[in-house]
């Protein structure tokens, strides 16, 4: 296990892009930005918040399986967890691009739960590879406590982020405004993990 490359190189790249996209983009947006409820928000922000969080989880992703209790186990899933963290970077990263292009009238914010909807289908599709930590994964009382629980609740998580990521981007595209977007999102992801942790309790009972 390369212990040293908790973050695959795209991930890092794409953060890089991120960046340089913004320094650019600064100086073509107005200074303050209309965002979140008609609210003004300076450019500056605009321009500096999603790269930020995206270097945070970056540098977290590095920590988080040095300070797991479960840490041994990383060795059997050290790929899926890199190719989870960096899906996450770039996603954010593809969310800021639609952000900082809508101040621009350049893109369509019904982008940012397509893009959301995108990830959970990625994520989902190798959660079933996730073995137990305390970090990644449905990390419920009975798949922590339970390895038979914990593998079929991914399996079954896995099979319904599909279905809910794919709800998620229909949803983006057919409901008229941006409070119904967001239970777009929302609502189905709720639901996903509502029904994911009702399923691991009744594996572990089961077992």
């Amino acid at each position: 296990m390369k212990t040293n490359k908790a973050m695959p190189w795209w991930g890092w790249l794409t953060w890089v892009l991120a960046i340089i996209i913004g320094i650019i983009a600064y100086s073509h947006l107005p200074a303050q930005v209309i965002g979140n409820a008609n609210r003004m928000t300076p450019r500056l922000l605009i321009v500096l918040y999603e790269p930020a969080i995206m270097l945070f989880i970056i540098l977290l992703w590095h920590v988080l399986w040095r300070i797991d209790p479960k840490k041994k186990n990383y060795e059997t899933f050290w790929p899926t967890y890199r190719y989870i963290g960096g899906i996450i970077v770039v996603c954010i990263s593809l969310v800021y691009l639609t952000v900082v292009g809508h101040a621009l009238n350049i893109t369509s914010m019904r982008l940012v739960p397509t893009v959301i909807g995108i990830m959970f289908m990625l994520i989902a599709n190798i959660s079933p590879r996730i073995q137990p930590n305390w970090w990644v994964g449905f990390r419920t009382p009975w798949t922590l406590s339970s390895t038979e629980s914990w593998n079929r609740t991914h399996r079954l998580g896995g099979q319904l982020g599909i279905a809910m990521g794919i709800l998620i981007i229909i949803l983006a595209w057919i409901l008229p405004t941006n409070f119904v977007m967001r239970l777009a999102i929302i609502i189905p992801i709720l639901l996903w993990v509502l029904i994911t942790v009702v399923a691991s309790y009744f594996y572990a009972k089961k077992e």
